[in-house]
């Protein structure tokens, strides 16, 4: 975006370069089209677990299945934790070495760092037990805490070399976790005489603790270039005075301000939550409030003794991205005409709903289960783009497959933007025999058919070596980025006899300043148009990947991997929505690249 025009006191303010190309941009309707779709596509997938996810943004309840595992699974993690003090090194190794686990990655190399993980265990196990304790038991609390430090106190005297200390202490908390089990059992609401401990429900913010510090990072820088032409403009009038040159000079300090903010809110996040959590894992809350696992309940009152109910809130597409309804596969979007399924789970029109006169046999058929959050079994609402062949919401998997379709086109057009303004620069600015080798180079690489070399890179790398994002996205880099190369190296071999290379030269400036400093950025117009057309055929390429079977593998979904998910053509919405989102897409980032081009002609500014 452009900083507004203003023009200073006492005179008419002279336009640079840069203001001429946005001068330009901003007269493009086409140019404004484009931008403003691909904002929208990169929100709804940078925002994708506020929008489709089977975690509720707020719950206040009690969870019973997790309270009960956690307590009961206490002694196991300190019979594991006994385990590693009294075990030898040798011993541990060989176990490793027998489960076939002996040096790789994630494994616990030695039994220090598989203590660490066990007391991690141990520590979320105690954290969750804890929660859930009414606040006046106080001797419940005690004897938690007790159990606590001395699981703590043989942790240290481990580290500290004094094993039999380790031991002693951790036989007594496994004594302990008897006593446990039995003071801290809960209370069954339907069996009250039985007794126990009446949980008491807490406030969690389930959505908010499964986000990453690197999604945060995201929806900031988002929110902020979205919002750059307000702020922008505020900022230029008020701190900045309408000054033209102190507007110019900001310019880097506002993409800084930007870049910092996302890492300081990045950086927050962690420090307060952590880590997130793994969407391709099913969340407990919406099987777990239908079975009875999982109470939903005003905060702070006990389990069995409290009035009223909680109504979480969720995301307005309630489905996991694993989350599977096996009794609606390839079930139609739910406004199609023949989408309508009986309470015994048959259709009731359409191709699908033939009859056993027709077909001479009745196909088993299992009433839709309606869980918690969900739409009524007939509601337009409920499957707006379908499911697919395992019962899963197809529109979820669209949002959340954006996610690696223009990751891919993004990160590829920028590594091999890189790549090819590299080579391009060196052979441009040197000429001779460096100039011949990188140019053979390209018209060897230009020579192979590149999307079948793409493939067979992609055959031939082991998806557990490299993530096959990162393959796709390295392999396309390294074989598409001779055309940025020759462009970048057509505009060196114009510039680098102009005056200002030659009194660079002059003066003494090494190689590299001269190429990096002063020739590149007067190099960089094509490399521009090049870069915004380089993240189009990057999704492109992968979408073709992807749907021949070699790019991103399950449960991981991209648009490209989608539309490979059904070549029936009585599942029209499997192909058709992918396709659709890829095409509007690449065609939004052909209209920028067109626009930028233009914009930057010299030609057009006439």
């Amino acid at each position: 975006m452009s900083d507004p025009q203003q023009e200073p006191e006492g005179g008419v303010y002279s336009k640079d370069y840069w203001d001429l190309v946005f001068e330009q941009l901003g007269r493009r309707k086409l140019f404004r089209v484009g931008m403003g779709v691909l904002a929208l596509l990169y929100g709804l997938v940078i925002f994708a677990p506020f929008l489709a996810g089977d975690r509720p943004f707020s719950f206040e309840g009690v969870d019973r299945a997790a309270y009960g595992s956690s307590l009961n699974s206490l002694r196991a993690v300190t019979n594991g934790m006994l385990k590693l003090v009294e075990q030898p090194d040798e011993a541990y190794l060989a176990e490793l070495e027998q489960a076939g686990t002996l040096g790789r990655d994630g494994v616990p190399q030695s039994r220090e760092k598989a203590l660490v993980l066990e007391v991690d265990a141990l520590e979320l196990r105690l954290d969750v037990v804890a929660l859930y304790l009414p606040d006046g038991a106080s001797e419940e609390r005690a004897a938690l805490a007790a159990f606590r430090e001395k699981a703590a106190a043989g942790r240290q005297a481990f580290g500290g070399g004094d094993t039999d200390l380790a031991t002693a202490l951790l036989g007594e908390a496994k004594d302990l976790t008897r006593e446990l089990r039995k003071s801290l059992r809960p209370l069954d609401p339907k069996n009250p005489d039985r007794g126990g401990v009446a949980l008491q429900s807490r406030r969690t913010l389930p959505l908010w603790d499964a986000l990453w510090p690197r999604e945060i990072f995201f929806m900031v820088l988002w929110v902020l270039l979205a919002s750059w032409p307000v702020w922008n403009r505020l900022l230029n009038q008020i701190a900045l005075k309408g000054d033209r040159e102190r507007i110019r000079d900001w310019r880097r300090r506002k993409a800084a301000l930007v870049l910092g903010l996302s890492v300081f809110a990045s950086l927050g996040w962690y420090a307060a939550f952590g880590d997130g959590d793994d969407m391709y894992k099913n969340g407990p809350h919406k099987a777990g409030l239908i079975s009875g696992a999982i109470v939903a309940l005003p905060e702070g009152q006990l389990l069995g003794e409290g009035t009223g109910a909680f109504d979480p809130t969720w995301p307005p597409l309630t489905y996991g991205l694993a989350e599977t309804h096996t009794e609606e596969m390839f079930r139609p979007p739910t406004w199609w005409w023949w989408a309508e399924i009986d309470e015994a789970g048959r259709y009731v029109r359409g191709p699908k709903s033939a009859s056993e006169e027709n077909t001479g046999f009745t196909a088993a058929v299992t009433p839709v289960d309606v869980r918690a959050g969900e739409p009524a079994r007939n509601s337009k609402m409920r499957h707006l783009a379908g499911v697919d062949e395992l019962g899963r919401d197809f529109l979820t998997r669209l949002v959340w497959g954006g996610r690696i379709s223009l990751t891919v086109g993004i990160l590829s057009a920028l590594l091999l933007t890189i790549i090819g303004v590299v080579f391009g620069s060196i052979a441009g600015y040197f000429g001779g025999r460096i100039d011949v080798a990188i140019m053979r180079l390209i018209e060897i690489l230009q020579a192979i058919p590149a999307f079948f070399l793409i493939l067979m890179t992609m055959a031939f790398i082991p998806a557990d070596v490299i993530s096959p994002i990162f393959a796709i996205v390295i392999v396309i880099a390294l074989i598409r980025w001779t055309g940025v190369a020759r462009l970048v190296r057509g505009e060196f071999l114009r510039l680098r006899e102009q005056e200002f290379v030659i009194a660079a030269q002059a003066l003494g400036f090494s190689n590299q300043r001269t190429i990096f400093r002063h020739v590149l950025p007067n190099a960089m117009g094509p490399v521009l148009v090049s870069a915004a057309f380089a993240v189009a055929a990057g999704i492109l390429t992968e979408s073709a990947v992807s749907f021949l079977g070699f790019g991103i593998r399950p449960p991981e979904a991209s648009w490209g991997s989608l539309v490979n998910e059904s070549k029936n053509a009585a599942n029209w919405w499997i192909q058709l929505f992918p396709g659709l989102l890829i095409f509007i897409t690449v065609t939004c980032y052909n209209l920028v690249g067109d626009a930028v081009r233009d914009a930057l002609d010299p030609k057009m500014k006439l």
